[in-house]
């Protein structure tokens, strides 16, 4: 069942107070009495801003720009790299080596570099 079906028939059901109760309404739904009890508390505007914000707030997004400009003037730095700079610059940074990585990757993906080529061409002789 979609969310929003589900907390529509929720609070159908529970009618404020006039319906069934929360634990009728988990065995008609089949699903926890806590997120029963969730979606009765919410308004609907919390219910809205729920949904709506998926992202969450990141640890390191304070850090972004910094980060964003490393990989934009040394496109080929790694994130391992990256990580031992911003122990030197911020040493109160503290996030597990996975997480950073993850958080970097997304970065170069969400904004793409392009690596300058040095060649030079080849002159048949």
């Amino acid at each position: 069942m979609k969310r929003w079906d589900m907390i529509h028939k929720i609070k159908m059901l529970h009618d404020n107070g006039n319906g069934l109760s929360m634990r009728q309404i988990r065995d008609e739904l089949g699903i926890s009495r806590n997120t029963v009890k969730k979606y009765l508390k919410m308004d609907e505007e919390a219910i809205c801003n729920h949904f709506s914000n998926r992202e969450r707030e990141k640890k390191l997004d304070q850090y972004k720009e910094w980060i964003v400009h490393l990989l934009q003037k040394f496109p080929k730095l790694t994130s391992v790299k990256i990580r031992r700079k911003m122990k030197e610059k911020f040493p109160e940074f503290e996030m597990s080596d996975r997480s950073f990585r993850r958080y970097v990757g997304r970065l170069k993906s969400e904004y793409p570099v392009k690596q300058v080529c040095y060649y030079e061409p080849v002159i048949d002789i």
